[in-house]
């Protein structure tokens, strides 16, 4: 098998993904997201940017942050506001929202059953192909 097969080249041009009803699980005809994936080149920079943060904490002699689960969820939310390259068909109020930085990161603070669907899709590679 040729190893440019298996790349996940989908992974830092976007996938689309299905936005599905919470409760039905049922897809919401004509509302995705495209996200980027954990093999795209900004996923990777964020993950080497909290790898440095910690070795720049111990290499000045501090001991392991606190883990805060308030904080690790704020840290989901950045990261996805990165990995998201666009949404259509969200609405708020009856009005269009546009998938700015301070929406995205607002409709995954406010909405965490989507955020987990983001979350989810981001981690699994096989959206990722072609």
């Amino acid at each position: 098998m040729d190893l440019n097969k298996l790349k996940p080249v989908m992974a830092d041009e976007g996938a689309i993904m299905q936005v599905r009803h919470p409760e039905t699980e049922d897809a919401i005809d004509g509302m995705t997201i495209t996200l980027l994936g954990q093999d795209s080149a900004v996923y990777k920079k964020i993950q080497l940017g909290k790898q440095q943060a910690a070795l720049s904490r111990i290499s000045k002699g501090k001991k392991a942050v606190d883990l805060d689960a308030t904080k690790l969820a704020e840290d989901g939310i950045d990261d996805l506001v990165k990995l998201t390259v666009g949404w259509e068909g969200f609405t708020l109020d009856g009005k269009k929202l546009d998938a700015t930085p301070d929406n995205v990161r607002m409709v995954f603070s406010d909405w965490n059953w989507l955020r987990e669907q983001a979350q989810e899709f981001v981690a699994d590679r096989a959206h990722f192909f072609r």
